[in-house]
């Protein structure tokens, strides 16, 4: 059996990634101790990781230290969010589905494998609502980590976050998944939002109960941008507004969002046209 990485050993340019070697790259870029920090990680970008994904949490960790505090975006990978579009046929399925638990229910697996390695990592914590849910580790987890009915809106996870002054990082993900936008776009003040309603199983101590939820359409679009990536386009305006770092880790190109100038910037575009 062939060692990982073992097809790249004629390329006499290629090294692997390492621990150490993310965690100083993304100190380069404005991590540091003691930071709030959500991540998405696209880890095949950075090529080789020894380790995988666990050595891209040790090594997040070791950038944020003791005091700091990892986040990301989990959703739910069982999520009916879409039943209602499907045939008939294929809804009377989901009404033996689990009900969502947060300490069970696993990530949305087109989210990468960071939000569920992060989720069942020890001392994680994860919120409750099952379409929108975060998992956080670290210092301030408890003051990130909320059940609230509006999980976009100020008092979300991502409005936490925004107010401990906290930073976003794209480790070898594109700008489209800047989950932060939609955040921006809950607070917005404008008129026209779209949003989605739907029915979600979860489990509670009696049982399995099926509940009503409505929250911003940050899957069809919460307004009518006209353009391929909603959240790619927004995150440029981010940039635009000198809320990024860029950098680089192995073959990836890597950016840092300071939250609060990226969600002006966001709300300020949006409020500007719609």
């Amino acid at each position: 059996m062939a060692f990982p990485g073992a097809d790249l050993l004629d390329d006499v340019e290629f090294a692997p990634v390492t621990r150490g070697q993310i965690a100083r790259g993304v100190a380069a870029a404005g991590i540091g101790a003691g930071d709030v920090l959500m991540v998405h990680v696209r880890l095949s970008a950075l090529g080789w990781v020894v380790g995988g994904i666990d050595t891209v949490v040790r090594a997040l960790r070791d950038a944020v230290g003791a005091e700091g505090t990892l986040v990301a975006f989990c959703g739910w990978d069982d999520s009916p969010y879409h039943v209602a579009f499907w045939p008939r046929r294929w809804q009377t399925a989901y009404d033996e589905l689990p009900g969502f638990d947060p300490a069970v229910s696993s990530s949305r697996r087109d989210f990468g494998g960071f939000p569920e390695r992060l989720r069942t990592w020890p001392g994680a914590i994860r919120s409750p609502h099952p379409e929108v849910s975060f998992a956080a580790l670290g210092a301030r987890a408890g003051e990130l980590i909320a059940d609230v009915e509006d999980p976009w809106g100020p008092d979300g996870t991502l409005g936490r976050l925004t107010t401990l002054g906290g930073k976003v990082l794209l480790l070898g993900a594109p700008l489209k998944t800047l989950t932060l936008c939609h955040h921006a776009e809950a607070i917005a003040a404008v008129e026209g939002k779209r949003y989605h309603s739907y029915r979600m199983p979860v489990r509670t101590s009696e049982g399995d109960v099926w509940r009503d939820y409505t929250t911003l359409d940050t899957f069809y679009g919460a307004l009518p941008y006209d353009v391929e990536s909603a959240v790619g386009n927004l995150a440029r305006q981010a940039v635009a507004a000198g809320a990024g770092v860029q950098g680089r880790v192995g073959a990836a190109e890597i950016w840092t969002f300071d939250a609060r100038r990226a969600v002006r910037a966001v709300r300020e575009w949006i409020e500007e046209r719609f």
